[in-house]
């Protein structure tokens, strides 16, 4: 999970629906004519903060700054994307904001991340504490997975509940719920974000191969699962994972095609 060469060639999902997001909200985010000062939470390897955030961001802004909780993927990025507009920082967004990222920014993005978080109050209301007045946030995460119910299963594996004791750490906080639009809606009113519009809706992804999707599952693994077993793990996964997707061969010369299901949720607030 904090393999950034790893996750930059396995992101294919995360990239598709936060360019989704992106170009239905694009009217929505109120930019400045010049001088927006942007944070990208959770930015990972940094590529998508650069090679499809920054895309939709005027060229005059003064500051892009990529948020991380992995040292490793913060050094990545200011490695390969770092320079003197655009910086790269850990921050564990469910924990203490420093007080030099307070009323700070214009905008704040985050894709992919806040389905990590269990204190989700906590999350919200550093991101509302981050913005300056005025400011706005763009959020895109889980709610339903079916790899949430595979991990799930596995936990309940002998053969792997050792490693995959913690299981509920790692599931969204929005997997069970009837109602996630309501629960977080009601949440940042209670912090004070105005604006609010929180949407849930059913989405479809498919991966060209088994060997394309073991690739991305181990690109976001958080199980220290070690290398020499996770083989057997994966074919594990899969088993588990195969009542809850769709297999099919396209014809006799091409792999497995799987197709599945999630609900992805997106959160736009202003301050």
């Amino acid at each position: 999970m904090n393999n950034a060469e790893l996750y930059q060639k396995n992101n294919s999902l995360q990239k598709r629906d936060a360019v989704d997001a992106l170009e239905e909200y694009a009217a929505k985010i109120r930019w400045k004519k010049y001088g927006d000062r942007v944070i990208d939470i959770g930015c990972g390897d940094g590529g998508i903060t650069i090679n499809v955030l920054k895309e939709y961001m005027p060229n005059n802004f003064e500051r892009l700054v990529g948020c991380d909780i992995s040292e490793n993927m913060v050094n990545f990025a200011n490695i390969h994307h770092g320079n003197e507009r655009t910086h790269f920082t850990t921050l564990d967004i469910e924990g203490y904001l420093p007080i030099t990222l307070k009323n700070s920014f214009d905008h704040a993005f985050s894709f992919y991340v806040l389905h990590w978080i269990k204190h989700q109050e906590v999350a919200f209301t550093n991101i509302y504490d981050m913005l300056n007045k005025g400011g706005d946030c763009l959020l895109v995460f889980i709610g339903y997975h079916p790899i949430y119910e595979a991990y799930r299963t596995l936990a309940r594996n002998n053969k792997w509940s050792s490693w995959l004791h913690d299981v509920d750490r790692f599931i969204s906080p929005y997997h069970d719920s009837k109602d996630p639009e309501k629960e977080i809606k009601k949440m940042m009113e209670e912090i004070g974000f105005s604006n609010i519009e929180v949407s849930s809706k059913q989405k479809f992804f498919i991966y060209n191969s088994p060997e394309t999707l073991k690739k991305a599952v181990q690109a976001v693994n958080p199980f220290k699962i070690p290398f020499d077993v996770f083989n057997d793990y994966f074919n594990d996964y899969m088993e588990a994972f195969r009542d809850m997707i769709q297999l099919k061969e396209e014809n006799n010369n091409e792999p497995d095609i799987i197709k599945f299901s999630y609900n992805l949720i997106t959160v736009y607030g202003t301050k």
